[in-house]
């Protein structure tokens, strides 16, 4: 029985811990995630598998409805045996008083439920399970070219860079205004960023020019894999195929690792060319959006 589970009667260890037996467990997934990116989470759980899933809420107009947050790419649901109807079975499970949810979920196809309709989303994965040279050899060869420019006009990737470092560089570039981020996703970004530092599994990269950053990303290290949290490049750095040998550093760190590297997007044909320059292969997963509110007001979403 999926049963649904209020903010105050989450046990965050336990939590954790029942994540940690899920097969498909994720980052994402994680208490000190949740809480920095969604404050207040509530959940689904199958008390019978384990299986689970969070519930990030607002309410607005005192409507309450489920939201994606900023950062996050998905919401499970997490399993300690996954199977192809599990993103049914907790989507039926969602309780009648939220109204409303457009939400990202583990899956690649749900059959017909009331008011809810699916839509495919991509991200891209890369195997780090062999040597440098051999991942290198998947590149294309323009990204091949790119980063022999990048080499020969002077750019440097620095390791080790924190996330006040990375954080002033993305919100003071002209892209991140464009990409039209609002305060309460800065705010998110910056806590989930933050924490991740703070635990330890956070990590910054950023390449300089002249002396000057022309890129910057942020990155998390899960149990198996490598997450691309976010980046951005000026424009200077773009000429100068900055992020391209930035992502081609971290590949050089963590090749041969068995992990993945998980690019974190792919939706936008622009960016599914670039991950896919590295070698990447597209994954896919849902996006969900239910709608309960009465005839008159569906067109008025929170």
């Amino acid at each position: 029985m999926i049963v649904h589970l209020l903010h105050s009667q989450i046990d965050p260890v336990e939590w954790d811990l029942r994540m940690g037996d899920c097969r498909n467990a994720s980052w994402y997934g994680l208490s000190s995630t949740l809480n920095a990116a969604a404050p207040g989470w509530n959940a689904l759980v199958d008390e019978a598998t384990g299986s689970r899933m969070p519930l990030p809420w607002r309410r607005k107009y005192g409507i309450r409805y489920l939201y994606q947050p900023f950062l996050v790419q998905h919401l499970g649901p997490y399993a300690p045996v996954p199977s192809a109807g599990d993103a049914t079975r907790f989507l039926r499970a969602i309780p009648a008083h939220y109204r409303y949810a457009d939400i990202h979920l583990l899956g690649t196809e749900v059959p017909s439920i009331p008011h809810v309709r699916t839509e495919e989303r991509t991200n891209h994965l890369l195997r780090l399970d062999a040597p440098l040279e051999s991942l290198r050899e998947g590149y294309s060869a323009n990204h091949r070219r790119s980063l022999r420019k990048a080499e020969k006009l002077g750019a440097s990737v620095q390791r080790n860079v924190g996330s006040a470092a990375v954080i002033g560089l993305i919100e003071g570039s002209e892209q991140f205004v464009h990409w039209g981020v609002d305060a309460a996703q800065r705010a998110t970004m910056r806590r989930v960023i933050q924490a991740t530092e703070e635990a330890g599994n956070g990590f910054g990269r950023m390449v300089v020019s002249g002396g000057e950053p022309v890129a910057g990303a942020w990155f998390v290290r899960g149990t198996d894999r490598i997450i691309f949290l976010k980046g951005i490049g000026s424009q200077r750095g773009r000429e100068l195929r900055a992020m391209h040998a930035l992502i081609d550093d971290v590949i050089l760190e963590f090749a041969a690792s068995g992990m993945v590297f998980d690019l974190a997007g792919g939706n936008d044909p622009q960016l599914a060319r670039f991950y896919s320059g590295f070698g990447a292969e597209p994954a896919l997963y849902l996006r969900a959006l239910m709608n309960r509110l009465p005839p008159l007001f569906r067109r008025m979403k929170p």
